[in-house]
């Protein structure tokens, strides 16, 4: 067993607070925030986040990269009338600063397929405003939900499926965000499922043993 050694960090007062009231939230104390934080760093070989002055609503990077799956039939015109919609929505491309949003919306597989799919014109746009919007709050079993369906109903590859996951973890708010990206990345270069690749990637964050009976999973775990 390895030697466990001990951290001291100073921070402003009312920061520590903020930041106790949001681990609490999340289900965490402020110190295992800071294990989570390290081993993902040691783990990534990076910080665990792109450094930035402030993040703005708007952001839809994984918006529309399984179109061909989703729509693969589209003709050009049908295209050029939904980007003329799109532009004319006053509502589109409004972009407020993420942290001024008071309001959380939950959204479940559906909105998520066809944000990533773009493959009903109403539907996509309706999920990409609300994800631009900043509101879109997405918990793992949503995603591992989503993941299932792209692999089993859609044919998507599981590497690009992999690397789409990871960039919807940077457009939503999303729960243990941190585990559901190295998931995303296990699961695109390997054979787990994405609930076995969540279960792979805390115990590699955490370093909490997992107990199973999954061949699979037993071969991945630390």
């Amino acid at each position: 067993m390895s030697k466990q050694a001990t951290m001291q960090i100073r921070v402003d007062e009312t920061v520590k607070a903020e930041a106790e009231a949001l681990f609490e939230a999340l289900g965490l104390s402020l110190s295992e925030a800071v294990r989570l934080f390290v081993a993902e760093s040691v783990n990534e070989r990076r910080l665990p986040f792109t450094p930035h002055l402030s993040k703005s609503e708007g952001a839809t990077a994984a918006f529309g990269k399984l179109r061909h799956y989703g729509n693969p039939g589209q003709t050009s015109d049908e295209r050029a009338t939904w980007l003329h919609e799109q532009a004319a929505d006053p509502s589109h491309g409004a972009r407020t600063p993420r942290h001024l949003s008071r309001e959380v919306t939950i959204v479940d597989k559906t909105v998520l397929l066809h944000y990533l799919l773009d493959d009903h014109p109403r539907r996509a746009a309706k999920a990409r405003r609300i994800i631009a919007g900043g509101a879109a709050r997405v918990y793992p079993e949503t995603v591992v939900a989503t993941v299932e369906a792209l692999e089993r109903d859609y044919g998507v590859p599981r590497s690009l499926i992999g690397t789409v996951m990871a960039l919807l973890a940077d457009d939503v708010s999303m729960e243990d965000g941190a585990a559901v990206r190295l998931a995303a990345r296990l699961y695109g270069t390997g054979r787990l499922t994405f609930a076995e690749s969540l279960l792979a990637a805390r115990n590699i964050l955490t370093g909490y043993p997992i107990e199973t009976f999954s061949k699979s999973l037993v071969k991945a775990r630390m």
